[in-house]
């Protein structure tokens, strides 16, 4: 840019314009303007200024007369005076162009300077955005395992300080069925209560369409205990209803959302309360 950047500014000029059209097409616009610029303050000399030119060149070689003091040939010198004092008029008018012209490649290139820094921030700030959002995202999922952990941890606290208790009956319904074998589910009641917690060791999973119910037998009578949950959380502790004089526990399963009476073919474990 007019001399004015290092090798080192003009190369990574170079390399900007190439790689973002933003900085090519601006520092076109402005070497476009410096050229119109520097055409706007062009200064022509003056006429006088040419006619001497040509007259030297017409006099070349001719010996020129001194003039005598006072004669009448005083009036060519001034004339060469005027001429000379037009020059140096001249002169000063295209040196201050020049220096304008200076101060417009300086701010051209200022220019262009400032527009690669914007181009170059305005993609590393995307670039930012898009790894902020992203630990966003990371940071939700991670909170949202954190609650399930909390919860797993806080239903086997209260699972361990219901089993400490002398009141809790532990009961382990086995398999119903000789064609369902190997089959496990233990209930854990509190007869005072009436709090019972269930955990599945070996149930299959269920189709979609369907799910576990577990009941209290009560005087002959099954009583819902609510359907529970496969999977992940089939894993842990699962609050039930609660029970009052249960003498037996059973698993049935039924359509998804339960049924108000068991289905006892699909009985899958049952367990007898201890005294």
């Amino acid at each position: 840019m007019a001399g004015l950047a290092t090798d080192q500014e003009v190369r990574e000029l170079i390399a900007a314009m190439a790689q973002y059209p933003e900085i090519k097409a601006a520092a076109d616009a402005a070497q476009l303007d410096m050229e119109r610029y520097i055409q706007m303050q062009a200064v022509p000399p003056p006429a006088i200024v040419k006619d001497r030119i040509f007259q030297i060149v017409d006099n070349e070689g001719v010996e020129t007369a001194v003039p005598v003091s006072g004669s009448s040939s005083s009036a060519p010198a001034s004339l060469y005076e005027d001429a000379y004092a037009d020059e140096e008029k001249s002169a000063r008018v295209i040196s201050a162009a020049r220096k304008w012209q200076w101060v417009a490649a300086a701010a051209i290139a200022g220019l262009i300077t400032s527009v690669a820094f914007n181009v170059t921030y305005l993609n590393s700030s995307k670039e930012w955005k898009g790894k902020y959002e992203a630990l966003l995202v990371d940071q939700t999922k991670v909170l949202a395992q954190s609650e399930v952990y909390q919860t797993k941890m806080k239903q086997s606290d209260d699972m361990l300080a219901m089993m400490r208790n002398p009141d809790v009956k532990a009961v382990r319904m086995f398999t119903a069925s000789k064609d369902r074998p190997n089959l496990l589910a233990t209930v854990f009641w509190n007869p005072k209560t009436k709090d019972v917690m269930l955990t599945v060791n070996n149930l299959p999973e269920p189709s979609a369409d369907q799910q576990y119910q577990l009941w209290a037998i009560v005087n002959g009578v099954p009583v819902d205990a609510g359907v529970f949950e496969m999977g992940d959380t089939a894993k842990g502790f699962q609050k039930m209803k609660a029970i009052e004089g249960a003498q037996m526990f059973a698993v049935t399963l039924e359509k998804k959302g339960g049924s108000p009476t068991p289905t006892l073919t699909a009985m899958y474990v049952a367990g007898k309360v201890s005294s």
